[in-house]
């Protein structure tokens, strides 16, 4: 079976499933259709069991992916120094090409960080740059005020169109 992965979650209407899905068998192969609640619960027990299973198995990589960063912070912190001397005399003697060095598992090298703001008291920055520097002051628009007036007034915007509530369906 083919899948396609997108960047974003996306709704998929009754006719998009049908266009992805073409020659896929019917529901229900084989000999067992849920028809009754015994055996619509049966399978929702089953998606339960596969979602849970699902979640267990990220929750143990998150794990095990954390104690790995950890170990890689652990010797970064343990060999860094002794690596920074090493190419700074790589890149001394020439070798390498400017600022860093590529080796069979990684590469290393030194960057120039840019300049930058650490924000020590946002609301007295804020303050600050509305009145010294109101470019730097942006405005958002909080989307779920903006439905319940229109829902409410049942003003029409050309700017905005409001979208009606509807019926999904759903297994969870």
């Amino acid at each position: 079976m083919n899948t396609i992965e997108t960047t974003e979650a996306e709704t998929l209407t009754a006719e998009d499933v049908a266009a992805l899905i073409g020659d896929a068998p019917a529901p229900c192969p084989g000999a067992f259709c849920p028809s009754d609640v015994a055996g619509v619960d049966w399978v929702l027990k089953k998606i339960a069991a596969a979602r849970a299973e699902a979640k267990l198995i990220r929750e143990n990589m998150e794990l095990m992916a954390r104690a790995e960063e950890r170990k890689a912070e652990a010797l970064e912190w343990r060999y860094g120094p002794a690596i920074q001397t090493y190419l700074r005399a790589e890149l001394a003697g020439g070798k390498g090409n400017g600022k860093s060095k590529r080796l069979p598992h990684g590469v290393i090298g030194f960057r120039t960080k840019p300049a930058g703001v650490q924000v020590t008291d946002g609301a007295a920055l804020l303050a600050w740059a509305r009145e010294c520097l109101p470019e730097a002051v942006t405005e958002a628009l909080d989307k779920k005020a903006l439905a319940a007036r229109l829902l409410d007034t049942g003003e029409v915007l050309p700017f905005a169109a409001l979208q009606p509530a509807e019926e999904v369906f759903y297994i969870k």
